[in-house]
C-alpha cells in the first residue's frame, strides 16, 4: 500500500504545494510585519491613486476634444433624467389623488374614403360641425 501512495502524482503535488506555502509562509511573515514593508506599500498605492487619477483627467480631456460626452457626463445625464422621472410620478400620483379623469385616447385617423368624414357630435347649446361641401367637381379624364 506504501508504494502505491508514493506513485500517486496528484499526492507528490499536493504535498509539494504544502511545503512551499509553509516555506513562503515563514519567510514572509517578518518581512510583511516590517515597518519598511508597509511604508514601501503605502508608497506604492500612493502612487498608483495618482497614476489612476492622471488618466482620468487626460481620459477625460481626450473625449472633450473629440466632443464625446465622457462616463461622467453620461452619469449626470442619468441622474437629471431619473431625478425628472420621479418628479413625474409624484405629479402623476397627485392627479391620480385628485381624481382626475383617465387619459383619451388619441382621435383615429379619418379613413381613406372619397366620401366627407361624418359630422362630429356638437356640445350642449352649438351646431354639429360638418365637414365643407365642394364647390367644385374635379375635370374629367378623357376618354
Amino acid at each position: 500500500m506504501a508504494a502505491d501512495r508514493t506513485l500517486d502524482p496528484f499526492a507528490l503535488l499536493s504535498s509539494l504545494v504544502a511545503k512551499i506555502e509553509k516555506g513562503i509562509n515563514e519567510n514572509a511573515g517578518p518581512i510583511l510585519k516590517s515597518g519598511e514593508f508597509s511604508n514601501v506599500a503605502n508608497k506604492l498605492m500612493s502612487g498608483a491613486m495618482v497614476a489612476k487619477k492622471l488618466a482620468q483627467d487626460l481620459t477625460q480631456r481626450y473625449f472633450e476634444a473629440l466632443n464625446v460626452p465622457s462616463r461622467t457626463d453620461l452619469l449626470a445625464l442619468n441622474d437629471r433624467l431619473q431625478a425628472l422621472e420621479d418628479r413625474m410620478i409624484v405629479i402623476q400620483a397627485t392627479l391620480d389623488r385628485m381624481g382626475a379623469p383617465p387619459r383619451r385616447a388619441a382621435l383615429a385617423a379619418p379613413s381613406r374614403t372619397r366620401k366627407p368624414p361624418a359630422p362630429l357630435p356638437a356640445p350642449a347649446g352649438e351646431a354639429a360641425i360638418t365637414a365643407p361641401a365642394r364647390t367644385r367637381k374635379p375635370p374629367r379624364r378623357a376618354a
